[in-house]
């Protein structure tokens, strides 16, 4: 008997020991268990269907613990947890966060090895920055990135192992390799939303002090990363640093400072930034927090911004978005799932270039299943599935946080998917 003890003791440490977790000290209340019988607690920081990435202590360390779904029984995910899907994120020191990113980005994921490279012989390698309006995905990655791998999602992993590719070669100018850092941050942000590898490189090209990146979306996106990584006192300090854009002005109000984004939204307005943007943003930043008559009146203001050129394209998109997002407040006054009954309901609602059409089907006051049948917005596939999830898992469309890097499109299958729920309300 002793003997057996003594050998599940053993057994117990290994275990314990190959995942870093002698002495483990709680980080969030999370606790998976382990069909080997093992129970770890600590927090979650990513999942999908194959894995469960989480975030334990030991010995004072930080460790980031990646476990195949297959070895795992269940998982009950604490409250605090589960309200960091919908924009309260975790909560790590500076340190933790500056561990994570390097961490994760002095490696590529699982998968990038097994990624075969492909791509067009014809493309100039070179990456010269171009200024012509001849198209031709043949030649300029720039044309090749937005046409084909951005419009499929079958070839994101392909984009990342093209661009880490072109990082290998000894013969890359300098203004091409600080470029592909940069794509490299966007693909992990956009496509995976891989915070901590989009900071990773987004801090190896500089974004934050570089001339070329300063005025991008890059330096505000990176501040996203570090509030999405759990701190927002870095977010804040980056934020305050960089130039404004509209990007800054978003992700003030991502963080929920909506009398800020509000202060640089009318600074913006004041230097001349293409209005009905700025009008948007800030009605965006309202609604985050509820203050719905706030943001309905901003939505009123960028409808009366007149459409002319040079942003005519733009203008009458965010007119579309403003009338569509004034409907769904008022059908969030009145929406309630446990009214909704059982059935399958369609709507649509426009998006970046199209309209986005979401099916929805409900049974017994919830929502079963959710997809989008069909869409225009090609560049923006990544949005549609993680909406869809956070729309299920949350099982409501109200304070259901858009995908970072594709919110125009994000919100549209929000809305179509409240206006579809809206149809099956009981009288």
């Amino acid at each position: 008997m002793h003997a057996m003890i003594l050998k599940q003791s053993i057994q117990y440490i290994a275990i314990c020991a190959f995942f870093g977790l002698i002495f483990a000290v709680d980080l969030g209340g999370d606790v998976i268990k382990l069909k080997s019988g093992l129970i770890l607690s600590g927090q979650i920081t990513k999942q999908n269907d194959e894995a469960v990435t989480v975030e334990l202590t030991s010995g004072g360390r930080t460790l980031i613990r990646k476990i195949p779904r297959q070895q795992i029984e269940s998982i009950e995910e604490s409250e605090d947890e589960k309200g960091a899907e919908n924009g309260n994120v975790l909560q790590r020191t500076e340190t933790a966060v500056r561990q994570l990113i390097l961490e994760s980005g002095n490696r590529m994921p699982d998968w990038f090895a097994s990624e075969p490279l492909d791509f067009p012989d014809t493309l100039d390698l070179s990456w010269p920055d171009i200024d012509t309006p001849i198209w031709n995905y043949q030649k300029h990655i720039d044309h090749y990135l937005w046409d084909i791998i951005d419009t499929n999602a079958s070839r994101y992993r392909q984009g990342v192992k093209f661009i880490s590719h072109l990082l290998d070669r000894s013969d890359l100018p300098d203004t091409a390799h600080s470029k592909a850092k940069e794509e490299l941050g966007r693909m992990f942000f956009e496509f995976f939303q891989d915070y901590a590898r989009a900071a990773f490189w987004w801090e190896s090209a500089k974004v934050a002090t570089s001339e070329r990146f300063r005025n991008t979306d890059s330096p505000a996106r990176l501040a996203e990363c570090y509030a999405q990584l759990g701190n927002r006192a870095m977010a804040i300090t980056l934020l305050k640093t960089i130039p404004l854009t509209p990007a800054v002005i978003k992700v003030w109000g991502g963080l929920r400072e909506t009398d800020h984004a509000l202060a640089l939204a009318k600074e913006a307005l004041e230097q001349g930034f293409e209005a009905s943007e700025i009008l948007l943003l800030s009605g965006d930043a309202c609604r985050n927090v509820g203050r719905y008559d706030e943001a309905t009146q901003f939505y009123q203001q960028a409808l009366q911004v007149e459409i002319k050129s040079p942003y005519k394209a733009e203008i009458e998109r965010n007119h579309r978005r403003a009338r569509d997002t004034m409907e769904v407040i008022r059908l969030f006054d009145r929406l309630d799932l446990a009214k909704v009954r059982s059935g399958t309901f369609r709507d649509r609602s426009y998006g970046y270039s199209g309209y986005v059409n979401v099916e929805v089907q409900t049974g017994l006051g919830s929502i079963e299943s959710a997809k989008v049948t069909s869409m225009s917005d090609r560049q923006y596939y990544h949005a549609v599935e993680e909406t869809l999830q956070r729309i299920k898992s949350k099982q409501s469309v109200k304070g259901v946080d858009a995908v970072s890097g594709a919110t125009v499109t994000s919100e549209a299958v929000i809305r179509a998917t409240a206006r579809a729920l809206a149809q099956g309300m009981e009288p």
